[in-house]
């Protein structure tokens, strides 16, 4: 039978190949000490497995007699590590063919080389941390922005996790004053507590609905605010994908390069430039955005154009939020008329889904380009079939790009707070999302005096998902 991470002796590299002075390897589990202890000689230290918790030692790796490089060992003892294990972390240089060799060094003494998350896993098989405070410190390490990061640790602090617990805290005090008989038949009655605690509605069965009620709205209120962070923070670890839909020669790959502050795409006066689509990563706010510029959207004969023109449509399926570009300069035409309809197809099946309506409640964002040239354009069209006020932008003088940023993020509250608790996985949305529906259904039943067994019934469906949020599913 193959052992638990919390069974074995385990390495992992947690600092980035040759990219930093120092490198780092964390050994952990039962014979952490006795591993490390085989290869390291140290200054004023004989035995690692004498040592004391939470110090610091210096001296030499060594491999077969030979010097392999010279390291700084922290050591933390199983009641005090983050995994719950004896834990060495072995800081040696960090060239990548030293920081291999004493890797490889800690493999031949008896340690099993992992990834780093395999540490996040002996953690929670120890009981350090729960499966969103494992889930949230993976994420870290994809985090594209400095609020992403913030929020996640935030995260592992146990900021969700806390909420979660409030919430079965809540299920506890609703269940309280009835009997511990459970239900063991379908039509068991459950009767109030013998001697159940004072309620603010008073004594017996109509003060018991009534501090019922009052727990029901304290529970429904969590569960819905928790949901209400689910855009803001599946946009923090998932990357919205932006495309810049217009049709040829309207300044799109202007207006990206006037994003990125650098010329990186290719910009031309004759219409039909880009052939392919291209894509750069951004941050607006703290959001991450995959930002992608796509060959201009027209009626075609040339075959090659119209692989393009293809490739711009897949793209646009992929999309979260969509800029669509039109030119100040230049009449209304059956181009513009036509990309206004693939739009409005495009919302419709985007908004399927109850969170992709929240979250892509503003997810068009028309612009008006070369509004430093005189108008022809008929703004008016745009506005009534996108149901959405224009941006006016000039990307050649670089002008309204601070309002026009602040609508593609208008629907989130990007404001950072210390210890927010917010959904950021589809996992947790769709599980709390499944406990909204559940006290949603049967609310009626709540204030009902004949349907407390059933009441009590919907309450433990929740405590189970409230468990598998932190227990992981």
């Amino acid at each position: 039978m193959e052992m638990t991470n919390k069974q074995k002796t385990i390495a992992s590299i947690t600092t980035p190949l040759g990219e930093g002075g120092i490198g780092k390897i964390i050994v952990s589990g039962p014979d952490a000490l006795s591993i490390v202890n085989k290869m390291f000689q140290g200054k004023g230290i004989a035995d690692l497995r004498e040592t004391i918790s939470q110090k610091l030692y210096y001296g030499y790796v060594h491999d077969k007699g030979e010097r392999i490089d010279e390291v700084i060992l922290h050591v933390v003892r199983q009641e005090d590590s983050f995994t719950g294990e004896d834990v060495v972390e072995v800081n040696c240089h960090g060239g990548i063919r030293v920081l291999m060799s004493v890797y490889e060094c800690l493999q031949s003494a008896g340690a099993v080389g992992v990834d780093w998350g395999s540490l996040l896993s002996q953690s929670f098989e120890n009981d350090k941390i729960d499966f969103i405070q494992k889930e949230a410190l993976l994420a870290v390490v994809q985090a594209r922005t400095k609020l992403a990061v913030k929020v996640l640790l935030d995260q592992y602090a146990g900021a969700l996790s806390e909420a979660i617990r409030r919430g079965l805290e809540i299920i506890e005090e609703i269940r309280q004053p009835f009997s511990k008989e459970e239900f063991c038949h379908k039509n068991v009655v459950i009767l109030p507590h013998p001697n159940p605690p004072p309620s603010r509605g008073g004594r017996g069965r109509n003060g018991l609905l009534h501090s019922m009620s009052a727990s029901v709205s304290a529970l429904s209120d969590l569960i819905a605010g928790l949901l209400e962070t689910a855009p803001f923070g599946m946009a923090l670890t998932t990357p919205r994908v932006l495309v810049i839909l217009g049709k040829p020669n309207v300044g799109k790959s202007t207006i990206i390069n006037a994003i990125l502050g650098e010329d990186q795409m290719i910009v031309h006066h004759e219409p039909g430039t880009t052939r392919d689509y291209a894509s750069e990563f951004i941050s607006i706010d703290g959001i991450p955005f995959e930002l992608v510029d796509t060959a201009g959207m027209r009626n075609t004969s040339d075959k090659l154009e119209a692989m393009s023109i293809e490739m711009t449509q897949e793209q646009l399926r992929r999309a979260d939020k969509v800029m669509v570009v039109f030119d100040s300069s230049r009449d209304f035409d059956q181009e513009d008329e036509n990309i206004l309809s693939a739009l409005n197809l495009w919302s419709k099946a985007k908004n399927a889904g109850d969170l992709q309506q929240r979250a892509t409640a503003h997810a068009v964002v028309p612009v008006i380009n070369k509004c430093d040239l005189p108008a022809k354009l008929d703004r008016l069209r745009i506005e009534s079939a996108l149901y959405q006020p224009v941006c006016n932008i000039s990307a050649l003088n670089k002008d309204g790009f601070e309002t026009l940023n602040r609508r593609f993020v208008q629907e989130l509250d990007t404001a950072y707070k210390p210890m927010r608790a917010v959904v950021f996985n589809k996992r947790l949305y769709q599980l709390l999302a499944k406990a909204a529906c559940l006290v949603k259904q049967k609310k009626d039943c709540f204030t009902a005096k004949n349907k407390i067994s059933e009441t009590l019934r919907v309450f433990d469906e929740v405590k189970d998902i409230f468990i598998a949020c932190l227990k992981g599913s």
